[in-house]
């Protein structure tokens, strides 16, 4: 009997000091895995709203490799994603995320962290992914982030960090994007982002950075997306950035820009699907080349001091959605110069056309009624347009807007336009336009906004515009 206690005693200290000894394998081999725990810990104390209990998961009842937002390697259990975007959670970012130095991603974005970008973060080599846009980050970027070596995305938009961009991230050699939008940088943009060579994404727009845009970004030949806009940038765009040949999307609207396109602009970037350069001082010709970019979607270049004809074969640009020209001087006074709008119906998925406070001169060509049937914004007021409004208008039935108005036209309002029951505002005010409002427009029930005063019309008014339940803005004198 007391052999077989002997015994069972033998077994639970055996038991006993084997469980001992692998727990001190652990410590001893995966230290890791207290590291990794404390600094999720400590991430969590800086967080001050948790709204939707997120970080309820986060304690010591399962292993923190299966807490909200958490991934582990396989092998290590070491943490390699910090992922807690779009979580509503407000506070600040623990230094001791530093501490996790197996990590690859850190993915915050959308949410309300504050306080400084931790220098701590320089500390993760093997940090791939930083997102933290969309919060409310303040103070100047940590030089030390250029440490992360392998980082290959950097994205801290929408936050309001300030100062000069550190001249240590032109080693990061790896950085595919750079997406810096919406702070308060400074300083002008730096040369020294032409040396990361591996960039495909810069967007920057946004800041206060001032200056010219520096020549050296043309080295960045991977680069698809440029986004410059609304930067206080002056002077004229250096001509390396029209070697750009890999460019899908180049965006600097919104700046004090000058000069002239250059005419070959279209056979340089061939690969362009949205252009925007608007609210600028550019001059000259619309580039005619334009159209051998076939993949242009989008184009902006109103608000510019653009003149001249408009040469552009845009009926070349299947993929054209956005035609946006207005707010410039556009005109030539040539009888044909709106033939361009004949070839615009080969763009069938054609959706905004503006092209309105220019200087065309003309009547509008009856193929305006073969546009494209997704048409939602057509924009020709304050030009010098002439004759009849062509009826064919009214096959136009996407449109949302309508505006013609500060014109020449004369005869009679077509009553077509009354078809276009999707129409939410009508300008045919300052014309020569004559006799009754058609009692069609009855059908417009959508309209918050009418205008036809300025004009000579004449009759009663149609008992069919009480229809009208969303009418904000009625002008008829």
């Amino acid at each position: 009997m007391s052999y077989h206690k002997t015994s069972s005693k033998a077994i639970l200290l055996l038991l006993l000091h084997i469980f001992t000894f692998q727990t001190l394998i652990n410590a001893t081999f995966f230290p890791g895995n207290t590291t990794d725990h404390m600094a999720l810990i400590a991430f969590k104390s800086k967080i001050s709203n948790d709204p939707h209990g997120i970080l309820k998961s986060w304690n010591d009842s399962i292993h923190f490799c299966r807490w909200e937002g958490i991934t582990c390697s396989r092998r290590r259990d070491r943490v390699t994603t910090l992922d807690l975007s779009s979580r509503d959670l407000a506070g600040s970012l623990s230094p001791f995320i530093g501490n996790l130095s197996f990590l690859r991603e850190i993915i915050l974005f959308n949410n309300s962290f504050h306080g400084d970008i931790s220098p701590e973060v320089g500390r993760l080599f093997r940090l791939e992914v930083l997102y933290l846009y969309n919060n409310s980050f303040e103070g100047k970027l940590p030089p030390n982030l250029s440490h992360c070596s392998n980082l290959k995305a950097l994205s801290i938009s929408h936050n309001r960090l300030v100062g000069k961009l550190p001249m240590e991230l032109a080693s990061m050699s790896k950085l595919i994007t750079l997406s810096i939008h919406l702070n308060h940088f400074t300083g002008g943009i730096p040369p020294f982002i032409g040396n990361v060579t591996s960039l495909a994404l810069l967007s920057m727009a946004g800041n206060d950075f001032g200056g010219n845009i520096p020549d050296a970004l043309g080295q960045l030949r991977s680069l698809w997306f440029l986004g410059l806009a609304r930067n206080n940038l002056f002077g004229k765009i250096p001509p390396s950035i029209y070697n750009l040949s890999m460019l899908s999307i180049l965006s600097i609207s919104i700046n004090q820009l000058e000069g002239n396109l250059p005419w070959d602009m279209g056979l340089t970037l061939p690969n362009l699907e949205k252009i925007y350069v608007g609210r600028n001082n550019f001059s000259g010709q619309i580039p005619i080349s334009l159209s051998n970019a076939s993949k242009l979607g989008s184009i902006d270049m109103s608000t510019n001091n653009f003149s001249g004809m408009l040469k552009v074969p845009f009926g070349l640009l299947q993929h054209l959605q956005k035609l946006f020209l207005g707010d410039n001087h556009l005109g030539s006074g040539e009888a044909d110069e709106l033939n361009f709008l004949s070839v615009l119906v080969n763009c069938s998925q054609l959706q905004f056309l503006d092209l309105d406070r220019n200087q065309l001169q003309g009547r509008l060509p009856k193929s305006i009624a073969n546009l494209s049937n997704q048409l939602r914004v057509l924009q020709f007021g304050w030009n010098n347009l002439f004759d009849n409004i062509p009826p064919g208008v009214g096959n136009l039935v996407s449109l949302n807007v309508l505006a013609l108005e500060h014109n020449h036209f004369t005869g009679k309002v077509p009553k077509e336009i009354g078809q276009l029951q999707q129409l939410q505002r009508l300008f045919l005010n300052k014309n020569t336009l004559s006799g009754e409002i058609p009692k069609s427009f009855g059908n417009l029930t959508l309209l918050n906004l009418l205008q036809l005063d300025q004009n000579k019309l004449n009759g009663s008014i149609p008992s069919s515009l009480g229809n009208y339940q969303n009418l904000e803005v009625l002008e008829l004198s």
